[in-house]
């Protein structure tokens, strides 16, 4: 990464344009932190502002131009009509919640945002959960990198072979988490009333 903090920023905020392995990227300026080749705020700065500034672009176009602006000139970046309306129908199921997972998802990152902007998803509401998203991959990646150090190649090639288990570990994991904050507000809501 001879670009340093200016180029991971840069290869992050034009994934909306280019398919780049984002991931991968972020393994390997977490191996060169473990270097000391590249510092550890700056690089997580340079990740986390490059990663939202690239989902914000696609909010936006999502926004602006809706469906048809994507389907129009999508082929060109690798999104097709059935990809976008599987990611689209999957967003509305979901909701804001897919903006977190979808971040683990490659390929599906921008089309949530996408998908957020088309379906005139608030942007305080965006900026939350794609913030919040960003944060915890930005973080898992560049500390993965450090902590395998050389082992992060191994690492990345594993990753893309069991990334449909991990998707769904991931799936079940945020369910989860749904479920429970359903059922605590439920409880809570009978609580008041038997007040």
């Amino acid at each position: 990464m001879s670009l340093g903090y200016p180029g991971l920023f840069v290869v992050l905020a034009v994934g909306v344009i280019l398919p780049l392995p984002d991931d991968t990227t972020l393994l390997f300026a977490g191996y060169l932190v473990s270097r000391g080749q590249f510092a550890l705020v700056p690089t997580w700065l340079a990740a986390y502002l490059g990663c939202m500034t690239g989902i914000t672009i696609s909010y936006m176009i999502g926004r602006s131009f809706g469906l048809a602006f994507v389907r129009r000139f999508g082929h060109y970046v690798g999104i097709t009509p059935q990809r976008l309306e599987r990611t689209t129908k999957w967003f509305h199921r979901i909701g804001k919640w897919g903006l977190l997972l979808g971040y683990f998802v490659p390929g599906v990152r921008h089309l949530t945002a996408l998908a957020a902007g088309s379906s005139k998803l608030r942007f305080p509401v965006f900026v939350v959960f794609s913030g919040f998203g960003a944060l915890i991959w930005c973080s898992v990646f560049l500390s993965l990198g450090y902590c395998l150090k050389d082992g992060w190649k191994q690492f990345d090639g594993d990753l893309n072979q069991h990334r449909l288990g991990i998707v769904i570990v991931t799936v079940l994991i945020m369910a989860a988490a749904l479920v429970i904050h359903w059922c605590w507000r439920r409880k809570r809501r009978l609580l008041r009333q038997t007040k």
